[in-house]
Formats: structure tokens, sequence, C-alpha cells
């Protein structure tokens, strides 16, 4: 027996939840354990690997899995769960600010333009007949 997947025999609680690291549709599928009743298919999950810091993101792809009990594989606990919501606020709330400071640059470019260009030709720019233009037609 392989006491790795030992818990699915004592605790009826436990999960069998499928996940993918890769992104494309046949990634290949590997099972984790999990007491965390609230992860769901297409939640990020944080997992023990061998690698860099020893974990790393995958996806859900199936949950409430029938684990196989007579494979020889370790079965390996889900670390967490990945809140993307913060980070997506986050971002939004990024990009509005981005968006902003955007629209606060051109003004200033204007007014910087207006100031220095065109102040000192302001009484020949106004003698111009397209100044006294509005919406394309001569007042």
């Amino acid at each position: 027996m392989n006491y790795s997947r030992a818990i699915f025999l004592i605790s009826d609680e436990v999960r069998a939840v499928n996940v993918t690291y890769e992104a494309h549709d046949n990634a290949a599928k590997t099972t984790y354990k999990t007491f965390d009743r609230d992860i769901k298919a297409d939640d990020y999950v944080v997992i023990p690997t061998d690698t860099r810091h020893e974990m790393t993101v995958c996806k859900v792809v199936e949950v409430d899995v029938e684990p196989d009990l007579e494979s020889s594989a370790d079965m390996k606990w889900i670390i967490g769960v990945v809140n993307r919501a913060d980070f997506e606020d986050i971002k939004k709330q990024e990009d509005d600010a981005i968006q902003k400071i955007r629209v606060a640059e051109r003004k200033r470019k204007r007014r910087e333009l207006r100031e220095t260009m065109i102040a000192d030709f302001d009484d020949e720019i106004k003698k111009l007949p397209i100044y006294k233009l509005e919406n394309g037609k001569e007042e």
C-alpha cells in the first residue's frame, strides 16, 4: 500500500483534486489531496515541487476525483489557494491611475506648448482664420 494515499481510508473529508502545470488542453494532470472544501475548477493552487523554492502554481482542472488507492506514486498535499481577486483588484486600480496620469500628461503638454511656443505669437495666431473656426466653419 502507498501510505501517502492512506488518508483517503481514514477521512471522508479529504478530497482528491486534479491540477495541471501547462495551459494547453492536453496537458498532463496530477492528483493532489486537500481538506479545502472551497477549491473549485479554474482556481490556482500552490503545490509542492522539487525545484526553485520547492513550490509552484498550477491550475485546478477537476475536483472530487476518485483517487487511485492502488497507485504506487506518492500523492502530495495542496499548499494553498492563490487569491487572484486581490491581484486583479490592484491591477485594475493601477490601470485606472495610469489612464488618469496619461490624460493629465496630455493636458500638461498642451498647456506648456501654449505657454512657451504659442504665447510669443498670440496676437498673430488669433488673426488666423482657423483660430475662429467652430465645428469646421467660421463664426
